[in-house]
């Protein structure tokens, strides 16, 4: 029988509302994560790999003196000498010095025009027109060297060559910067987020099966599923917090590194990588309430969906949560460029991982719900 409060006693009410369960939840989480002596290699945690990016990445200074178009001289030198040799042909070496000379002095005037900040198509055409020009004044200036038996030649030679810096324009745009760009997706958005992620919520329930504290938990006035759920929410919290502190240290290595537009890119991937920390994560959860190796089965499902099936060239691929996060990503410019993926509609590619997560998330609260736990068993898994 319950005892009425005397007059003028408040008496307190803790009703065990979601927002309040929530909270509480996502108090440990923080004060278990960052803790005075978790502090430091948490920190250094995080700054490995915005120094491998800072490491890997030229200064674009050392990018254009490291990799000037003059270069390329002495060998264009002895691929012209090559073809005159088989022909009988061969000029003298003051010939050859001069025509050094002028690809020299071309190419040199070409690379005085470069401009690292434009990007991508831009950029690409800017510097094909730098390049035909060059090629033209390279053309002229070695009419007046070279016999007219030997400046044909010279004519088909320098076309063929012309062709080939066509094709390598791309590189030469992005080619400063290509390691930045994978170590960004191939590296941290491809592999270390979706493996911290499955990690981090795949232990939301084992952690306490092996601490033998679920069957507190499961005392508390509140449904099993919406406990999970709860639970959840809160790694989610911090997973989307610290890949978001990860993010602007890596984007701060590429401004560092005069990484062009990378202002552009920043929202969209932000805006990317809180649907795929939502994704993987939801696996993750499925993947802890089925088995205690959770990470090795999510590694397997890496392989065999997001890799295998991922690229087949069938609808099945819509299977493929990389599928739809890259067709997101691939609308910066930068990255379509380097990677070149195939892209679908927004919508789709926005709604693919939201459903998927409702899905992994759903699952995983109702079997929860219904799955009956044991320490004992658990701990001889």
């Amino acid at each position: 029988m319950a005892i009425p409060p005397a007059p003028g006693e408040k008496r307190l009410h803790f009703e065990p509302t979601f927002a309040r369960g929530l909270a509480a939840l996502w108090l440990l989480t923080w004060r278990s994560r960052l803790t005075w002596r978790r502090a430091p290699m948490r920190v250094v945690q995080l700054l490995v790999l915005p120094a491998l990016l800072l490491i890997i990445t030229p200064s674009r200074s050392g990018w254009s003196d490291g990799n000037p178009w003059a270069g390329r001289a002495p060998k264009n030198l002895s691929g012209f000498n090559l073809r005159l040799r088989r022909e009988n042909l061969e000029i003298s070496k003051e010939q050859q010095r001069a025509v050094l000379a002028i690809y020299q002095e071309e190419y040199a005037r070409a690379e005085a025009g470069r401009d690292d900040a434009l990007v991508g198509t831009e950029m690409t055409q800017r510097r094909t027109e730098a390049m035909t020009a060059c090629h033209a004044r390279v053309i002229e200036r070695v009419r007046a060297l070279l016999s007219p038996e030997r400046f044909p030649l010279f004519e088909k030679f320098d076309h063929d060559l012309r062709e080939q810096d066509k094709l390598q324009v791309g590189s030469w745009t992005w080619g400063r910067t290509r390691g930045y760009y994978h170590g960004l997706v191939n590296l941290y958005f491809s592999l270390v987020m979706p493996l911290v992620c499955v990690a981090g919520c795949g232990a939301v329930l084992r952690d306490e099966l092996q601490a033998d504290t679920l069957g507190f938990l499961v005392t508390r006035p509140l449904t099993r599923g919406r406990l999970l759920l709860l639970k959840f929410f809160a790694e989610q919290a911090w997973l989307q917090l610290l890949f978001l502190g990860e993010t602007l240290l890596l984007f701060a290595v590429g401004a560092v590194r005069d990484v062009p537009h990378l202002g552009a890119l920043l929202p969209l991937f932000a805006v990317t990588q809180l649907l795929a920390v939502a994704v993987w994560g939801a696996l993750g959860l499925l993947l802890g309430q089925l088995t205690q190796r959770f990470l090795a089965v999510g590694i397997v499902y890496g392989l065999i969906v997001e890799v295998g099936i991922g690229h087949i060239d069938t609808n099945i691929n819509t299977l493929s949560m990389f599928r739809h996060l890259d067709s997101l990503l691939g609308r910066d410019t930068a990255l379509q460029s380097v990677f070149q993926w195939p892209l679908h509609g927004v919508p789709l590619s926005v709604a693919a991982p939201l459903l998927a997560t409702l899905v992994f998330a759903g699952v995983a609260a109702l079997l929860f719900n219904f799955r009956e736990y044991h320490h004992r068993g658990e701990m001889q898994k």
